[in-house]
């Protein structure tokens, strides 16, 4: 007798259409989705059963795998560059922030300056999925241009475990604390990171104020509390690929050894084999072994793709996709690049690293930090007003001879104002045009005079 479907419910207990009668061909259960197994939990609950197992693997594979090494530092290099840089409305202000923030006086271990910082922040971001920025206020006397300095931690420090409803109507999710309003009050943390602790365990996570930390990473799903590595869907498919291309290696390099095997072709068939005889078991170049009667060598030959650079490129496009940044980008091959296709994948990234810059960084990183920086002024009496401006480094041109006159003709048009133009271009446009003016100043005094000044009247 046939086994009939179940019968699925709702809520009320009111049956639903079996996986049979689904009108989406996805929903229905057949033989092509029989292996197709689901489960419909939550953005906190499947990442607490995973995150810890996910970021250990994708941390590997940024330690010893090429093609993820270079995604991530591809992702870092292109949102991040030479640092993206904040320009304030009132040139006190602005000498102030770059005096703390273009110094390693803003990172409390003493390595990075501001834009250091960024880039290691989105680097911790992509490779373990979230990032920790810690505030920490410091004395008149420590002699820093600000009594400011950041600290940035790993997402270890987080205590995963602390998991519980609280008596005051809130919770804690995975180290997060919520208030009953779902407002996030607090982070419990390890005193010392996990991974080293002196003594094998990192001892009893604290309480601290949420107001005091920034909570950076990127948010798949809405009330996702924790977040993941990145390329979580190319992972295994990079960690296959560097076994096949290993396994390749190993293969070329076997095929190098040339061994000849030499066999007693006199002796009986049927001889005794000798007993203590051992047999080659490590090939070198030029080996010759002698092999007794009874004594044979075979080596295994395992199907081969029939076309291996194309079954490689697939797989590192998939990659590639999963990271979100171009093939080319990936493995530097531009040996079917023109330069219209170039063009429209850099549109393409363009549009990706915008997403990061915008929408990641500058929400969760960027404005609150110049926040502590301008409430740390104010103690000094020196109020900003308002917040800055980030602009990013310049994206690099394809074909310049063909994209700068382009961008020349919008500006005339007015489809773009020359200041965007400039902070496309990664300047500060007042600070261009002081330098301009200086530098004119200076070819007037001396009597020379180039091609890109048009003004009239001039020297020359």
């Amino acid at each position: 007798m046939a086994k009939r479907p179940p019968v699925i419910v709702d809520t009320a207990g009111r049956p639903l259409r079996t996986p049979a009668q689904a009108h989406y061909e996805a929903a229905k259960l057949t033989r092509r989705t029989s292996g197709w197994h689901t489960r419909a939990t939550g953005p906190n609950r499947e990442i607490r059963a995973d995150l810890h197992k996910l970021r250990d693997r994708h941390r590997d594979l940024a330690r010893n795998n090429p093609w993820v090494r270079k995604a991530i530092a591809a992702i870092v290099h292109n949102t991040i560059g030479h640092g993206v840089r904040a320009q304030w409305s009132t040139p006190e202000v602005q000498q102030r922030w770059s005096a703390w923030f273009e110094s390693t006086a803003i990172d409390a271990d003493g390595h990075h300056n501001g834009y250091g910082l960024q880039a290691l922040i989105l680097r911790t971001v992509v490779e373990s999925g979230e990032c920790l920025i810690r505030r920490r206020p410091r004395r008149p006397r420590d002699g820093l241009p600000l009594p400011l300095q950041i600290q940035v931690l790993e997402p270890d420090f987080l205590d995963t475990a602390k998991h519980e409803e609280l008596a005051n109507g809130g919770i804690i999710r995975q180290g997060v604390e919520f208030d009953r309003l779902g407002r996030r009050v607090a982070y419990w943390l390890y005193p010392e990171h996990p991974g080293d602790a002196v003594r094998g365990v990192p001892g009893q996570s604290k309480r601290y104020g949420a107001e005091a930390f920034l909570h950076v990473y990127r948010l798949d799903r809405p009330g996702q509390v924790r977040g993941v590595p990145w390329g979580t869907g190319a992972m295994l498919r990079a960690r296959m690929l560097d076994d096949y291309q290993d396994a390749q290696l190993e293969r070329q390099r076997l095929a190098a050894c040339y061994v000849a095997f030499v066999r007693d072709t006199e002796l009986p068939a049927d001889a005794a084999p000798l007993d203590d005889y051992e047999l080659l078991d490590r090939l070198e170049p030029g080996a010759i072994e002698l092999l007794p009667a009874g004594k044979d060598v075979s080596f295994a030959s395992p199907p081969q793709p029939e076309d291996d650079e194309r079954f490689t490129n697939q797989t590192l496009r998939a990659i590639a996709a999963d990271y979100g940044i171009p093939f080319e980008v990936l493995t530097g091959d531009l040996s079917e690049v023109n330069f219209s296709s170039a063009r429209m994948g850099q549109q393409e990234f363009a549009r990706a690293i915008d997403v990061w810059r915008w929408q990641l960084l500058a929400p969760q990183a960027w404005d609150p930090i110049a926040r502590w920086f301008a409430a740390a002024l104010a103690l000094d009496g020196l109020a900003p007003a308002g917040e800055p401006r980030w602009s990013a480094p310049a994206r690099t041109l394809v074909d310049p001879s063909r994209e700068i006159p382009a961008l020349r003709t919008a500006i005339r048009a007015g489809l773009i104002s020359l200041p965007e133009a400039i902070r496309q271009a990664g300047y500060d446009p007042e600070t261009l045009a002081r330098d301009q003016a200086a530098y004119l100043d200076v070819l007037d005094r001396l009597g020379v005079r180039f091609d890109s000044d048009a003004r009239e009247g001039r020297v020359g």
